[in-house]
């Protein structure tokens, strides 16, 4: 099951598609993986020790006791936890998952709405750490909460982190992930494919070997108080996502552009009907990154870009609109070294 959906979300698909194919795919992925009922396994107890067990008791409260890797066992589908019951909450207490390169740290799946995973709580001086796993966390249920964790990946002095993604939220709605770090995974620190009204509040992306934050058909969500720098790939990238937010955002020093809203040519996809649209970016910084520090692709439109500061960025302009005289997109207040348009301003 994870790897099919990792498949449906390649980049070396996307970059064949149009952005109709490339929502539809996501689409057909989302439901296959919906369709495969999880393998059975065994129940946790409230107090887990090991990995290798399902929170299927709806309402309960489970407690991770000491550090977990993947040697104590994994589950039937090949990870470390997983929850399958509505109203659970996971207290990490400020534990370590680790992993060998394989499997998902802990998965919410599609059975599982509102749930609760924290690393720790305000009376705990640790914060949790996952890394080593193929995902760090997966969330496939509606209505969840992910917060408090220090590192989902690695950091500066252990800059190997999970081998794709750090957290991954697939075709779901109403998440809200906050006070995280999701730096030095392979590819993005932190995907979003489909579903959207999310909340993604006080966290870092940084270092990751692809994007920061990619939003990829997911509409309505926001960003708020976030560092997404160091990247291999664009700082934060919108591929026909629609009525997202970005608010006080530190987008800087990435390896391609800051901030990217459109459907994909500039990602290296080809540009379809649908762009992204209706965005707002706000009071944040895109500066010093390779290429521009923030790009409109053509067809993306009705985009607000306000209060943005873009300088020594490393492109032919720092603040690019694609679209002939810049379409219904706003630019208001914004500071800029170098610009694509007169418009922009």
């Amino acid at each position: 099951m994870q790897k099919m959906r990792i498949r449906v979300i390649d980049r070396r698909i996307v970059s064949l598609m149009t952005c109709g194919m490339f929502a539809l795919a996501v689409a057909v992925g989302l439901a296959t993986s919906a369709s495969a009922a999880p393998k059975p396994g065994n129940s946790c107890s409230s107090s887990i020790t090991a990995c290798g067990c399902i929170m299927d008791k709806r309402g309960s409260t489970y407690t991770v006791m000491n550090d977990l890797n993947d040697g104590q066992g994994l589950t039937p589908n090949g990870n470390c936890l997983e929850i399958s019951a509505d109203h659970v909450l996971l207290d990490l207490m400020g534990n370590a998952l680790i992993g060998s390169g394989s499997g998902t740290a802990i998965v919410i799946q599609k059975t599982a709405q509102f749930a609760v995973i924290q690393g720790t709580d305000p009376n705990e001086a640790a914060q949790a750490i996952v890394n080593s796993w193929n995902i760090g966390i997966e969330d496939d249920g509606n209505n969840a909460t992910i917060e408090l964790f220090r590192q989902i990946g690695g950091n500066q002095f252990n800059p190997h982190g999970n081998t794709t993604y750090g957290v991954v939220l697939n075709g779901v709605s109403n998440t809200t992930v906050d006070d995280f770090n999701a730096s030095f995974n392979g590819q993005d620190g932190l995907l979003v494919v489909g579903g959207g009204s999310h909340r993604f509040m006080n966290f870092d992306t940084t270092n990751n070997g692809a994007d920061g934050v990619a939003l990829n058909a997911s509409n309505g969500n926001t960003l708020f108080n976030c560092t997404t720098t160091g990247n291999g790939g664009q700082g934060v990238l919108m591929i026909s996502a629609d009525s997202n937010q970005v608010f006080t955002g530190a987008i800087n020093g990435n390896q391609k552009n800051g901030i990217l809203l459109g459907c994909g040519k500039s990602a290296g996809a080809s540009c379809g009907s649908h762009g992204s649209n209706f965005n707002r970016v706000s009071d944040s910084g895109a500066n010093g990154n390779q290429a521009a520090g923030i790009v409109i692709d053509k067809g993306s439109s009705a985009n607000a870009i306000t209060s943005l500061k873009a300088q020594g960025n490393g492109g032919s302009f720092d603040a690019i609109d694609s679209n002939s005289r810049c379409d219904d997109d706003t630019w208001f207040n914004n500071t800029f070294g170098t610009v694509s348009q007169s418009c922009i301003h």
